[in-house]
């Protein structure tokens, strides 16, 4: 694949209520669909890959059953299918805004090609994505409840799902040139609550003294998380984005190589 692809996180902070649960925030999520839409059509040279978090959705059921943890009790299963539904059910609205804008968008579940082995990869089936995106097709992925086969069943994050692909592809030899995170916050705060323009291995250890509790639903990992995946990915030559989804045209001018507002992770 020669075509630089740019995988594109929307978090669940941005399009759902954190605070509320089951509540979507369907302006600003049709809003940023449109800006994908628009920059996918401005520069049809580059590859658009969608993943989305699962916010005030799977996250709640995910923080009631431990499901990250595993099978703990005997209502562990049954948490895991409903882990899985409200997952599903984000995924299908998001899928939906694609769809309104004209887009061909198809889901691309984790749960039917990943298998862990205590939270590691140990079978997965990545020739599906790879053949939706051949195909001209739009899909979109998402955070999701994975089988383990040590501990029965986990959570990956998207910020995990989306690195994984982005390693396997580059593996078959894509082009695999960034993953922009679309959060509500303006990027990485330091102390003084002053947005970081740049984060490195080499200043991540001081800087990540500055992270904060996540507010509202979450069970991933958070600013953190997206972080420490990052910073793997730049060993692949991978450069990350970090910006606010809430300001309209931040995430177009990004994709589009105009001003932005946010952290770069390099």
């Amino acid at each position: 694949m020669t075509k630089p692809v740019t995988l594109i996180k929307l978090g669940g902070s941005i399009i759902t209520n954190k605070e509320i649960p089951m509540q979507l925030r369907e302006n600003v999520l049709k809003r940023l669909v449109a800006e994908i839409k628009a920059a996918a059509e401005n520069n049809p040279h580059e590859l658009l890959v969608v993943g989305h978090g699962q916010g005030s959705f799977a996250h709640v059921p995910a923080t009631q059953y431990q499901t990250i943890n595993g099978f703990r009790d005997e209502e562990s299963r049954l948490g895991m299918a409903i882990v899985q539904d409200s997952a599903a059910q984000l995924n299908r609205l998001v899928v939906h805004a694609f769809l309104e804008a004209g887009l061909p968008a198809v889901t691309l579940a984790p749960a039917n090609s990943l298998i862990t082995q205590n939270r590691l990869p140990s079978a997965f089936f990545t020739e599906v994505f790879e053949e939706y995106i051949k195909q001209g097709l739009f899909p979109v992925t998402h955070g999701d409840v994975i089988v383990d086969r040590g501990q029965g069943c986990t959570i990956w994050s998207t910020e995990e799902v989306l690195a994984f692909f982005a390693a396997e592809f580059i593996k078959r030899g894509w082009n695999v040139s960034q993953i922009i995170h679309v959060t509500e916050v303006d990027g990485f705060y330091d102390h003084d609550k002053k947005v970081v323009p740049e984060i490195t291995a080499k200043t991540w250890p001081q800087l990540s003294q500055a992270l904060s509790i996540t507010k509202g639903f979450d069970v991933t990992g958070g600013m953190g998380l997206k972080v420490s995946e990052s910073l793997k990915l730049t060993e692949l030559g991978i450069q990350s984005k970090i910006l606010s989804g809430l300001k309209p045209n931040n995430l177009y001018n990004a994709l589009s190589g105009a001003d932005w507002l946010g952290t770069t992770i390099t």
